[in-house]
């Protein structure tokens, strides 16, 4: 027996030292694949924070689920964007969009708030002569003698009309602006995430239009990232949802949000606006309202000063 071990040493070590000077080989793995629907127009930046968020949840999980790419498709409407979707048909395999029952059906949802439902606190994009009219505003019944800009075929269409608010509709997102300019419609209705970047992108060219300064339109809004419903969809969601959680619990969520959306809250002093809620009728029971660390609220959450604000 002592033989045998004398004579099997020298083998294992002959063999280990030949594998270690055989040339290293990597094997490449194929990179999970994002494909996400392009912006509207060039002044079109309601999205830049979002991409963010799905990219630094991928980069998070990079050590599980290896490389990935995320690459922009030609523009889709939102109606075409599900579509697409639905069917599975590769020109479009993650979307950012609100939950109805539809796409709860169709569609695997990351139900995290991606903007930690800040898009539901909507302010109003008016005409400048007209802010004396807001100043009166004292319940929801005054807030329905006026009449709110949408774009076709957006889910909050369906929310106001079933709360008894007037829409006006326009199939082209840069010509709602010139719509309200225009006077078709007394409020461009925008949530407190877009509204600054399409003033400030807009004032010069369409000098009219101002924000309204003293009231929000409320009602929650939860918008995830969804995937198609097939074995690589779930696991692109599987990455994602795994991604988003690790971002919560070290904090980079949290300073990805604030980095882009803090100066937005206090510009817009949302904490001293008057709200006014409405009702959602396209939520679902899984959504998470129980987890706050996924709501943003005015008068909870405080905004951190610029340098307590960590890079990520």
């Amino acid at each position: 027996m002592n033989r045998m071990r004398s004579l099997i040493t020298p083998v294992l070590l002959t063999f280990i030292v030949i594998l270690s000077l055989m040339p290293t080989r990597t094997i490449a793995s194929t990179p999970m694949r994002y494909i996400y629907s392009a912006p509207e127009s060039s002044l079109d930046r309601r999205y830049v924070y979002h991409w963010d968020i799905l990219k630094t949840a991928l980069e998070k999980t990079k050590a599980q689920y290896g490389p990935y790419v995320m690459q922009p498709s030609t523009f889709m409407t939102e109606k075409r964007q599900a579509f697409e979707m639905r069917k599975a048909t590769g020109k479009l395999n993650v979307m950012y969009l609100s939950t109805t029952p539809d796409l709860e059906r169709d569609l695997i949802p990351v139900r995290i708030p991606v903007d930690k439902n800040l898009g539901g606190y909507c302010v109003f994009l008016i005409r400048k002569d007209e802010q004396a009219r807001f100043k009166s505003v004292r319940t929801l019944d005054d807030l329905r003698h006026f009449t709110y800009g949408l774009g076709l075929g957006w889910i909050d269409v369906g929310i106001l009309a079933n709360n008894h608010l007037k829409v006006v509709s326009g199939s082209n997102y840069d010509g709602l602006f010139y719509m309200l300019a225009n006077r078709r419609m007394d409020i461009f209705l925008r949530a407190a995430v877009e509204v600054l970047d399409e003033y400030d992108e807009r004032k010069a060219k369409i000098p009219n239009l101002c924000i309204e300064d003293s009231l929000i339109l409320y009602y929650p809004l939860p918008m995830y990232f969804w995937f198609p419903k097939t074995a690589e969809g779930r696991k692109m969601a599987d990455r994602v949802r795994e991604g988003m959680l690790k971002m919560i619990d070290d904090g980079t969520y949290n300073r990805i949000f604030f980095a882009y959306q803090g100066y937005k809250i206090e510009r817009l002093h949302l904490k001293s606006r008057r709200i006014f809620k409405i009702d959602n009728p396209y939520l679902g029971p899984q959504t998470p309202f129980g987890d706050k660390r996924l709501w943003f609220d005015p008068i909870r959450d405080k905004v951190p000063a610029a340098n307590e604000l960590e890079t990520h």
